[in-house]
């Protein structure tokens, strides 16, 4: 008995070990993650549920070298899980936004691939309605008046069961023969994909009616045959602040495969929503094409379907979300900029009375998207600390429910009207972004779009909190540790500044070019990403708290995160870095010339001139006075807030990144900083990436970026001490 009793505790012992042994073998086996897996990443846009509840369709694009066309193509999945995902739309060309029609039999989608109504033998048809046009419209595409639309057969052809997308074809040089988007529509039973529409400039984006009748989509101004011939010549002088090409509203008809101007004033509409008779559009619409006045000068309209006439102004100082009508027209969601004209507040609007229920009253976070679901309910998703969550809101009780079982990180809400089938991405720090769907009795991830990722060695993550001392606000983030931490063993450590300033990073699958804390973690580091004021994911106030304070409370919070990470033995004080991007790139640039506590810098696409970033960036004047109130106060005043007035206290190595074609900031601005550092004898080093806007997009630039900056940390970085 004894024996056995031994024989047994020792076999029990052993059999106990296996978890772990196995658990360190798989460990040993992973891949440590490089920059060449974080540029490679798939990524998933626009995932949208059929109105039934039986599918959902998305967009998967695949990275591709700079000197290959754009691959992107729309996938299908069933919301029951009862298959895999599988290829629907593929072509030659890049395929995105699918929208299903409102009987859910058929996909309307986006697409550059060669459209056969361009040729003049073509047994599709498309048209645009008799009337006047600007010159970039062709007069053989108008209707006569009285002339009858040729009808367009939609019998589907015979399709693969699983497509396969061929070779991509190479995009024409020259832009006047760059391709554009067209409205293409497939069945949800197969067949060939059948183009709608054959309009120079193309479609931006587009939006079925309720009855699914009419297609209303947005087409940007193209250049008319004399601003060609121009243009042809080299005479391609451009005014700044005139000449614009607008965004206007046009409607399609579907079984006349016609399309009618809306917009004919001169605006910019920049967002589309039906009212449930189709006798009204619901817009965002901007005073011009430019950028700042797209986010911070437009208004929310509603559009005569009928006439094109301005029926109503809903809000005059609309903010960033899109306006929405209720499934029954009774209300309108929307937002409207605060005061200060840094972030917006929502709204639900009562269209019979005016009456406006303002929903950060009844919903914390910073709210981020809306969705109307029957009988008057609102389908909210917000940010808050360093996680999502979404609440269905009762507008008649305003009651909120919280949505159970979601990821730490789930956006882009797409859901049946009844509300019983949610689609969206879902997110957490060993998954992905992936198609999830949510019902009463949980959520199921669909879809499997990165199955590399599972070899990848990955770290524990969490939300984390602090205090700043010098006002006692708390400051939320997201903490990530190297695989395998050791509790009590202090590690290389990365602070990691988001932009914006009114972003925010959460909890979940952390590598993107932008927001690559695996990538820093799997390498070694402990990663700190402080969500400090100014940022989303708090109250109003919070957002607004940095007013005119750039570099005040906000360094204030990331330096007392920084404090708590060597508080709480994580990081190892003597082997810090710091790095940011955008308005990170400003705090970072601000960091290392007033602190000296980190041994190496990443400053990309920073703001160090608050001065000449108010006059040169293509979102003057607003953003930077919203901030600073640029204009009203001296430019001594905007000297205290820029990092390059500081230079010659910096004696952290930095590494200055920006992208040549960036006109959020400009290359001056990095140049500036750079060009101060080298003067005073610094160690800086400055790399420009040639044809980048503010966000890198080609592959080969991503991955020399992060490869630099890793680089450069461990240049700069003292050897691990021998033992702690």
């Amino acid at each position: 008995m004894r024996v056995c009793r031994s024989v047994s505790c020792r076999c029990v012992r052993f059999l106990a070990l296996l978890p772990l042994l196995a658990s360190a073998f798989a460990s040993a086996q992973k891949h440590t993650v490089q920059p060449a897996d974080i540029a490679g990443m798939k990524t998933i846009e626009a995932p949208k549920i059929s109105p039934d509840g039986k599918f959902i369709a998305y967009a998967v694009t695949t990275p591709m070298p700079a000197d290959k066309p754009h691959n992107e193509h729309i996938w299908l999945v069933p919301a029951d899980h009862s298959a895999p995902a599988r290829l629907f739309i593929s072509g030659s060309g890049s395929d995105s936004s699918p929208a299903w029609s409102p009987d859910s039999r058929t996909i309307v989608f986006l697409s550059d691939r060669p459209n056969p109504l361009a040729d003049p033998g073509s047994l599709f048809h498309f048209s645009v309605a008799p009337g006047t046009y600007r010159a970039d419209i062709p007069k053989e595409l108008i209707d006569k008046p009285g002339s009858a639309p040729t009808e367009q057969s939609q019998t589907p052809t015979p399709q693969q069961k699983d497509p396969q997308p061929p070779p991509p074809t190479p995009a024409p040089e020259g832009d006047d023969q760059k391709k554009i988007m067209q409205l293409w529509s497939i069945s949800l039973n197969g067949g060939e994909a059948q183009p709608l529409t054959n309009i120079p400039g193309g479609i931006k984006s587009f939006k079925w009616s309720k009855d699914g009748k009419h297609i209303a989509f947005i087409r940007t101004d193209s250049d008319t045959p004399e601003e060609r011939a121009r243009k042809k010549k080299k005479d391609d002088r451009e005014i700044i602040d005139g000449e614009y090409h607008y965004d206007r509203l046009w409607v399609f008809d579907v079984d006349k495969h016609q399309a009618r101007l809306i917009s004919r004033q001169d605006a910019n509409v920049d967002s589309i929503d039906w009212s449930p008779d189709g006798a009204s559009i619901l817009s965002r619409v901007s005073t011009t094409p430019r950028i700042d006045d797209y986010w911070r000068v437009s208004v929310v309209e509603v559009f005569s379907t009928s006439t094109g006439e301005i029926a109503q102004v809903i809000e005059k100082k609309s903010g960033y979300e899109t306006p929405v009508y209720s499934l029954d027209g009774q209300n309108i969601s929307y937002s409207r900029f605060t005061q200060k004209r840094i972030t917006d507040e929502h709204f639900i609007r009562n269209v019979a009375t005016g009456k406006d229920t303002r929903l950060e009253d009844k919903l914390d976070g910073t709210l981020y998207e809306m969705h109307w679901l029957t009988g008057n309910r609102l389908l909210v998703n917000a940010f808050m600390h360093a996680h999502t969550e979404a609440h269905v809101l009762d507008a008649a009780t305003l009651t909120a429910t919280a949505l159970d079982h979601l990821t730490p990180t789930a956006l882009d809400f797409d859901a049946t009207d009844d509300g019983s089938s949610i689609s969206f991405l879902s997110e957490t720090p060993t998954q992905p972004m992936e198609v999830s769907v949510w019902r009463a009795n949980g959520m199921t991830v669909l879809t499997d779009t990165n199955p590399q990722t599972k070899s990848w060695a990955l770290g524990d993550q969490r939300e984390v909190q602090w205090t700043n001392p010098k006002d006692h606000r708390v400051i939320y983030g997201v903490l990530t540790l190297p695989p395998g931490y050791t509790e009590g063993k202090r590690y290389k450590t990365a602070i990691h500044v988001h932009g914006g300033p009114e972003e925010s990073f959460t909890v979940g699958f952390s590598a993107t070019w932008y927001n690559y804390a695996l990538l820093l973690a799997s390498q070694g580091y402990v990663v700190l990403q402080p969500n400090y004021r100014g940022s989303s994911g708090q109250s109003i106030d919070f957002t607004e708290a940095n007013y005119q304070d750039g570099g005040g409370g906000d360094f204030a919070d990331v330096m007392a995160g920084t404090d708590w990470v060597v508080q709480q033995g994580y990081a190892d004080p003597d082997r810090m870095v710091i790095a940011g991007w955008s308005y990170g790139g400003f705090m970072t640039s601000w960091t290392v010339t007033h602190t000296d506590r980190f041994k190496a810098a990443m400053a990309g696409a920073a703001v160090t001139d608050v001065y000449s970033m108010a006059t040169t960036t293509d979102i003057a004047p607003s953003y930077l006075n919203a901030l600073y109130d640029v204009y009203a106060n001296s430019y001594k005043d905007l000297d205290r807030h820029s990092p390059v007035r500081f230079a010659a206290d910096c004696h952290t190595p930095t590494l200055v990144l920006h992208g040549g074609a960036d006109v959020r900031v400009p290359l001056g601005q990095g140049q500036e900083f750079y060009h101060a550092l080298r003067y005073l004898n610094r160690d800086a080093v400055m790399v420009v990436y040639p044809r980048e806007p503010h966000i890198f997009h080609e592959m080969e630039h991503q991955i020399d970026s992060l490869t630099r900056e890793l680089n450069w940390f461990s240049q700069h970085l003292p050897p691990e001490a021998a033992k702690q």
